[in-house]
Parts: C-alpha cells; structure tokens; sequence
C-alpha cells in the first residue's frame, strides 16, 4: 500500500517500495518506519548531505564505533588483527534482504560493504535513507543477468589496480521470482480463487525471460552467475584469510521451497532437477531449453530449481575447497520474509493475502529486519564458522511449532539458530558433481580452465611440454 503524500516545497511524489514501481530521474529515499520512501526531486538535502546518484562512497573512510543496539543484538565477530574493518560483499544490496543485511554489519562498525548492485543511484539513495555510517560501504554496479558484467565485475574487485580491500564474506542474496510465468496448462485454480481479480495472461516457455547471455532468467540470475561469481572470487577470498590469517566464509541464501518434505516446498510444482540435461544441452531459450531438468517451463519451479542449486553449489565447494583453502561455505534460510520485493510479480492478492497468511495462520512470518540481522549473524557471528552448514532458526511469529516466539529466541533476542536437513536431491552427491559440471559447462569455466591448464604447461624460456 502506498504512503499518503509528503508535504514538501518541491511538491515532491513518493511512493512505497514495496511496489517497486520504476523511477526516473533522481531519487532521494526516507525511512518511514519499516518502509522506505522513494521521493522525485531533483536534488533534496537530507540532514546537510545532498544525495548525488553519480558518486558512491569509497570503502575504508571515517571510523565509527558502531550502534550499541546493533552490537548487543550481533556479534561481529570483530576486526581483522591490527583493527582493520572486515570487508563483506553483498549481492542485492539495494532492497529486501540484502539491504537490511548490510545495514546491520555496516552499524556494528567493524564491517565494510561492497553492495553488488545494478542501480548505484538507488543503492545510495537507500543507504542514506537507512543511515549508513559514512565510510563504511562502497557501490559496484555488477548487472547478474549478463556474465560479462559478472567478469568485469570481479576483475575489477580483484585486480591490484582495483583499490579493493580483501574480503572477508561473499555474500550471494541477489534473486528474481517470476510466479506468474508458467505454463497455461498448469494454471492453479487456488490462486484464482484468492480473489486474484483481473489475472495476467500466462506465458509458454517461448517467452521465459531471457539474460543477455539466452539463459532463463530465474536461473541465470540466482544460480549461474553466482556459481560464476564465487569461482572467480574464492582465490582471492582464499588469499586474504592466509594473509590475515583469519577463515572468511563464502555464503549463499538458500529457501525451504527446494525441499519437498517441508510445507512450502510440497506445493506444487515441486524442485527437481533430474540429469541437468538442459544444463549439459546448453541451456539456452532459443534452442527451447528453459528449465535445468530439460522440461517444460514454469515460474515457480525455475525459481525453486534454482535455489536448490545454490544449495548444491555451496555444498560441492564445501567438499572441494573447504580444507584445502581454509574457507566457510554455508547456505541458510532466515524465514519467510512475506513483505519483500521479490514477489512483486505475484498476483496483487497474493501480495497483500500472504504476509496475513504467515502472520496468523502459519506462524512463520519473520519481519525483512530480523531476517537481517540473522543473515548478518551467518556472515559474521563466530558461531557460525563451522562450513558445509545449512543454517535455520525457530524464531517467527509464533516461533517452531507453534510455541511463543519468545521461547525460541536466543540471548541476542534472535530467533534460535539450528542446523537444518537438506532434501534427499540436494544431499545427493551424484547430482551435485552433474550441477557443478554443468553450471561450468554454460558459464563457460570449464574452458577457461583448460586454457589456465595449458598456461601452466609452459616452461621457463617459453619451452613446451607438448
């Protein structure tokens, strides 16, 4: 629901950003309570500090202690030896999760963020609205539906010219949910019955959205470029936890709908990704490959199939890498956050009935801030360094199993972490080594890394071992 109209000498216009409607020009964002506001002006001073959405502000500038609230409710882990700031990068800084994420670690004042965004003027506008410490994060555009942007993106991070500092978490959050592109044919009568009103028209695969480089899109963004990211980064992770001798950790957020044994994932269509042989195949909407298992395109199921491949990924680079680079690799959920942006391309019913639905039926609903700060605690908090975890929490309305919420609350007044089961497809190691081999094969690093082979084969002097 949007807010009501702000006063203003300008006759400025707001709207919530939860509709997530587009906006041209520059913006200037305010915090109302649990929302924000995004105001049209041409240029608006908050608090003496005009918001320019060219520039962004560089990483390790003016020191701040940090907020009291924040650090009694997160342990942070502290700085790196010599009190340095530790340096996280987020994927999807700008809203949702993500923005609510850094907003926690940048005010326990022991962390930098890198926000990995598309929109830098946005992610500004909304970093002022929510008050980040001057200094304490930096914006990189970096665009997930195009692997191009992903390369420059971490060539730039970790070139030595880049001016980027080490990295001490690798936070991959950026998403996209496409529910109402699916198959005609499996239309579900449940959501008309909601009262959905005037229904979109559903699409066939052919008009599946589709990255720069012809991948569908719930995939391209969620799964491959993020596999592509944490490839490309994880050396450089690797060699500045040996350099500080620190262990960084490398964490992607995964989603209870991948597992068909929990509620949200029982609802149909259900995750499965069966031999990768739209993977092997190309996976490429012109050649009519939209789905990982090789089937018939639908929405929800990209988008489940997607995470359940996070979850895959994370796991394999545990066994892989863990020990050998002294790196965490861990997935969580942090609960069903009803009021976010990602589903602004659900039905209208549907975004105003579920957060009620969560809140007084299921007990689930966990408010976008203490998803937050739970995310946060997964980056940060000592007691998560354990590797090749999948991290959950009690907490919620009603908290696990219908008890008060109170009762599943830590001492940081969090809801109570556990370790949560994986589904029997993302525990099985046969189909991860098909995810990783085939994510390799689409984003291209399975040649990259023949060529790297070659490259290794010549000797001093330019002699060859072939």
């Amino acid at each position: 629901m949007a807010l009501p109209m702000q006063k203003s000498a300008c006759n400025l216009r707001c709207l919530d950003h939860v509709s997530n409607k587009r906006l041209i020009g520059p913006r200037v964002v305010r915090a109302a309570r649990n929302r924000v506001v995004i105001v049209h002006a041409e240029s608006v001073k908050q608090k003496g500090v005009l918001v320019k959405s060219s520039n962004h502000v560089a990483v390790g500038g003016l020191d701040n202690p940090g907020s009291p609230e924040v650090k009694a409710r997160i342990d942070s882990g502290g700085r790196l030896p010599g009190g340095k700031k530790k340096t996280a990068i987020i994927t999807g800084a700008s809203s949702g999760l993500g923005l609510h994420t850094a907003k926690v670690l940048v005010k326990t004042g022991d962390w930098n963020v890198i926000c990995a965004v598309r929109d830098k003027a946005k992610m500004e506008a909304m970093a002022q609205a929510l008050e980040f410490p001057k200094g304490s994060y930096s914006i990189r555009e970096v665009d997930l539906r195009s692997l191009t942007s992903v390369r420059k993106f971490c060539a730039g991070l970790t070139s030595p010219l880049g001016g980027a500092p080490g990295f001490d978490c690798v936070l991959g959050n950026a998403a996209v949910y496409y529910p109402m592109l699916k198959d005609p044919q499996k239309f579900r009568l449940g959501f008309h019955m909601a009262g959905a009103g005037a229904l979109p028209v559903n699409r066939m695969g052919s008009e599946a959205l589709v990255t720069e480089d012809g991948f569908e899109e719930s995939v391209g963004v969620i799964h491959l470029s993020h596999f592509l990211m944490f490839n490309l980064l994880m050396d450089a992770v690797e060699r500045h936890g040996r350099a500080t001798k620190t262990k960084p950790r490398m964490i992607i957020v995964g989603s209870i709908t991948h597992n068909p044994t929990e509620l949200a994932g029982k609802i149909p269509p259900q995750a499965n990704l069966g031999d990768c042989s739209g993977l092997f195949n190309g996976f490429k909407v012109e050649d009519g490959i939209t789905m990982i298992d090789g089937g018939r395109f639908d929405g929800p199921k990209a988008y489940k199939d997607a995470k359940a491949c996070n979850m895959l990924t994370i796991f394999e680079m545990h066994r892989r890498f863990s020990k050998a680079k002294n790196i965490t690799f861990n997935t969580m959920y942090p609960g069903c956050i009803a009021e976010t942006p990602l589903f602004r391309n659900h039905y209208p019913a549907f975004q105003k009935l579920f957060p009620a639905f969560q809140k007084y039926i299921t007990g689930g609903y966990v408010s976008v801030e203490e998803a937050g700060e739970r995310l946060a605690s997964v980056c940060a908090d000592p007691e998560y360094e354990k590797s090749g975890c999948y991290w959950s929490f009690k907490g919620g309305v009603r908290g696990a199993n219908g008890a008060a919420s109170e009762q599943n609350r830590n001492e940081k007044g969090i809801g109570g972490k556990f370790e949560n089961r994986v589904s029997e497809e993302v525990a099985d190691l046969e189909l991860a080594r098909l995810v990783w081999e085939g994510s390799a094969l689409a984003v291209g690093l399975d040649q990259e890394a023949k060529v790297e082979e070659k490259r290794s084969l010549v000797l001093p002097g330019g002699f060859k071992l072939w």
